[in-house]
This record gives structure tokens, sequence and C-alpha cells, in this order.
């Protein structure tokens, strides 16, 4: 990987790190919106650009979660609060995730995921097996008495390219497949039901799918907005921030663009058992002679 690409991720990270640190000190009575509009507006401040809407996703919510444009929700001290945020510089993308409980109840939930995510970094070489990775986060989480979500996991991080090859499951799946030079997000969620999630039906993120038109007006001034964002996903509420049109029209444009299939949908993801989910993240970069944790 050349040093210019590998300076372009760690300045994504160096002002990831800034903005998680941030996230940490959220208190008890955060409204939702305005913290993620604080956090968002860290990132661009920095020069950089945000990767995805912030994830704010709440005890069985796993991920796919970001406030609505009218949200009022306030952070209660025993929610479960996963907090993910993507950065980028020019494309290049470091993903990272923390979970947060100010109660505590979870503690070791969220003490069992973080172990999950070391083991599995510690496995993560150039040339190793992909399944290494997912046997680390399985057999951890199974040890400490959760599950892991087995229908998430983590992903690569090419440039504007939020989930490339390879995937990369939380659990051992027996692939003989071997992690090459690139940059990856290991994500381990853990789970004290199941460890499945399914689809909510509250959709807040999208990304553009290239080369198709619509006619409505209401959906062609969106669809100028969302190719702004060059295929990376964004939010409704950042539509609705850039643009003039009433509430209406952008509602009118938004099923005009699904219907088209021009708007891809993320629809929110929750524990099919309502149990509580945790999840952590870190960005790394692979290298044939090592291997780069970013944002540390």
């Amino acid at each position: 990987m050349e040093k210019e690409i590998i300076d372009k991720y760690q300045k994504a990270a160096s002002t990831w790190k800034n903005a998680i640190a941030h996230a940490r000190k959220i208190k008890e009575g955060t409204k939702l919106f305005d913290f993620a509009a604080s956090i968002e507006k860290i990132i661009t401040d920095e020069d950089c650009g945000n990767a995805f809407p912030i994830n704010l996703s709440i005890n069985e919510e796993a991920a796919h979660f970001t406030p609505t444009f009218d949200d009022t929700y306030e952070l209660k001290e025993e929610d479960l609060l996963k907090i993910d945020i993507g950065v980028h510089f020019d494309g290049y993308i470091c993903d990272g995730a923390i979970s947060i409980n100010l109660n505590n109840d979870h503690a070791k939930q969220i003490e069992a995921n973080e172990l999950a995510l070391a083991n599995a970094i510690s496995v993560a070489e150039y040339g190793k097996e992909i399944d290494g990775v997912g046997k680390a986060i399985e057999e951890t989480l199974k040890s400490k008495g959760f599950n892991p979500v087995y229908n998430l996991g983590g992903h690569g991080l090419e440039q504007w390219d939020i989930h490339s090859w390879p995937s990369l499951p939380n659990h051992s799946n027996s692939s003989t497949a071997t992690l090459e030079e690139g940059a990856i997000a290991i994500e381990p969620f853990a789970s004290t039901g199941e460890g499945f999630v399914n689809e909510s039906p509250q959709v807040e993120i999208f990304s553009l799918n290239e080369g198709k038109n619509v006619r409505n007006m209401h959906a062609r001034k969106l669809l100028t907005i969302a190719k702004e964002f060059k295929g990376l996903p964004f939010a409704e509420r950042w539509l609705r921030e850039k643009s003039d049109l009433s509430d209406f029209a952008i509602t009118v444009g938004l099923k005009e663009l699904m219907k088209a299939d021009v708007f891809k949908s993320y629809p929110g993801l929750k524990e099919k058992s309502k149990a509580m989910v945790s999840q952590v993240e870190k960005s790394l970069l692979i290298l044939e002679d090592k291997t780069i944790v970013l944002g540390e």
C-alpha cells in the first residue's frame, strides 16, 4: 500500500479518534439528535467527511439507527448505547464503534465484547485465514456467556466503499480465504439472546445506486444532493438540512427514489429475541510486514 494512501487512512483515523473521545462524554438526558449533530460537526470541522451517518443504536437495536430529523429521544442511564462513527479523508475510511451504558448494568457484556475485539485483532495479519478472526470472536464471547450476532460482521474498507471485500463473520465458518493487503473493520456484536438480527421498518439511512434517473422534480432535487456523498451512505435528515423542499415534497421524492431503486436503503437492525446487543469496532490496515490499528 502506497504511503500516500496510508497517510489518508491515518488522517481519517486521527479525526475518528477525536470524535470518539468526545462521544465517550455523553451524559444522561442528552438528546440524540443534538449529539449526532455535534459529532458529525467535529468531523467536518477537521476537514474530513462523514463516511456514514453516526449510528446510535439502543438496547436491542444493533445497527443502522440514526436520529430522525424530528427526533426528541434523550439518553437514559440504563440504555445500552452503540456509537458507530465513520470518517473519511478523500474517500479513505476509518470506521469504529464503542458501547456505553451509564449505570454499568451491562459492563460485563461490554468487557467481553472488547476482549473479543482484542483477540480478533491479535490474529489479523497478512496471509492469515479470515476464519481465525471470526473464531476468536465467537470463542471469546461464548466463554463469557454471550452469543455473537451471527448475521452481522466486519468488512473491507476501500476508497468510497464502506462495505467491500472481505466479509469478516463474527463466528467460525471454516473458510480458508486469507487476509490480503488493505483496510478492514473488525466489528464484534455480542448478544444476551439468540444472536440474530431482523430488519426494522424504520429506515433513516440510504445510499445512491448509480446510473438511474427519475422524472419527479422533488426526487430529482434529492438525487442531486445525494450525489454529493459519492456513493457513501447518508441520512434522511441530511437531505432535509441541504434541501429547501417541504416535508411533503421530501416524503414524495423519497418514495419515488425508493420505488425506482435509485436509493438503496439500510433498515434498522434489531435482535430477533429482543435481547441486549453491544458492539465494538476498530479499523485496521493489513500490510505485508505489519498490521496497523487505526485510531490508536
